[in-house]
C-alpha cells in the first residue's frame, strides 16, 4: 500500500493547526528533513473476536460517582456493552528504519444493517531507537486535516490504544477495546444519559440482525530527531468482520473454541 502524501514539521513541540499552517512547513522544510521512512505500515492487524449486547436494566457495577444509579431497575434503564479484540503484529523491523519511533492511527467503525452504531479511535505505536520515549510527547502534537486524520481525536478525546517499547518483529499483541454504558430517565439532565448515546445505541442493537465492524488505517506520525512526519494511509481497510446473533447479543468469534462459548463471560473472554 503506497501512502498518498507526507507532511513534515521541524519541531515536535510546534502546534500544527489545519492545512494553512501545515503546507508552508512542508514547502520550506521537506528538503532538510532527515527521515527516510518506509511508505508501508509497520503493523498487520486483524479482529479475531467481537461481542455487543444490549440489555434492559443498569450495569452490574454502576459508577459510585452517580448515586442515583441505585434507583435504576429493569424498567427505567438500559445498558450496552462491547468487546473488540485486535491482534496486532509488527511486520517491519523498526531498527532498519532511520527514525526514532512511530504511532499509527486506526478507526474502528461499527454499523448495524440499518445504521452507524459507533466509531472508535484507536492507535498503536513503538520505538525504533531503544532510547526514544513517547512519554508526554503525544500530548504535545496537534495535526488535523479533514481528509487525513486529527491526532487530537486519538490522543486527547478517545485515548484508546497502546505503545509497546522495543517490539520484536513478528511478535503479536492481543489487545483491543472494551466499553459499557447505562442510560436512564433518572438523574439531572446533565447526567441521566451516562455512556454517551446509550439509549439510541440500545435501540439500534436490539433491532440489528447483524453488525459489521470495519478497521480503517488512517495514517501515521513518524518521529526522528526534531522532525515529525505525518503520512496518510488513504483510509485503507485493514480488516472487516460480521457479527451474528448469539444468545442475547451479537458475536464474531475466531478466538475461543466453540464448545467453550456457553461457559465464559462473552464480554470478558479468556485470551488464551
Amino acid at each position: 500500500m503506497n501512502s498518498e502524501k507526507k507532511m513534515i514539521a521541524c519541531s515536535i513541540l510546534a502546534l500544527i493547526i489545519g492545512v494553512s499552517s501545515v503546507v508552508p512547513l512542508v514547502f520550506l522544510m521537506s528538503a532538510t528533513a532527515k527521515a527516510e521512512t518506509s511508505d508501508e505500515s509497520w503493523f498487520s492487524i486483524d479482529m479475531p473476536y467481537a461481542y455487543y449486547i444490549a440489555t434492559e436494566g443498569p450495569l452490574a457495577n454502576p459508577p459510585v460517582e452517580f448515586p442515583w444509579y441505585s434507583e435504576m431497575n429493569e424498567t427505567n434503564s438500559v445498558s450496552v456493552k462491547h468487546t473488540i479484540f485486535t491482534n496486532t503484529t509488527l511486520i517491519v523491523d523498526p531498527k532498519t528504519e532511520d527514525v526514532d519511533g512511530r504511532v499509527e492511527y486506526y478507526i474502528i467503525e461499527v454499523k448495524s444493517d440499518k445504521q452507524l452504531i459507533e466509531t472508535i479511535y484507536w492507535y498503536v505505536g513503538t520505538n525504533a531507537n531503544s532510547s526514544f520515549r513517547f512519554d508526554g510527547l503525544l500530548d504535545t502534537i496537534h495535526f488535523m486535516r479533514d481528509d487525513w486524520f486529527d491526532t487530537d481525536l486519538f490522543h486527547k478525546v478517545s485515548n484508546k490504544g497502546f505503545i509497546r517499547y522495543n517490539w520484536t518483529v513478528g511478535f503479536s499483541d492481543l489487545g483491543g477495546d472494551r466499553g459499557s454504558g447505562t442510560a436512564s430517565a433518572i438523574g439531572t439532565p446533565d447526567t441521566k444519559y451516562h455512556g454517551g448515546g446509550t439509549v439510541d445505541t440500545f435501540s439500534a442493537l436490539r433491532e440489528a440482525e447483524t453488525l459489521t465492524i470495519t478497521l480503517y488505517r488512517k495514517g501515521w506520525t513518524t518521529f526522528t530527531g526534531n522532525s515529525t512526519i505525518f503520512t496518510s494511509a488513504n483510509n485503507e481497510i485493514v480488516d472487516q468482520i460480521q457479527l451474528e446473533k448469539y444468545g442475547d447479543g451479537l458475536l464474531y468469534n475466531d478466538m475461543i473454541p466453540e464448545d467453550e462459548l456457553p461457559t465464559i463471560d462473552l464480554w470478558n473472554p479468556p485470551r488464551g
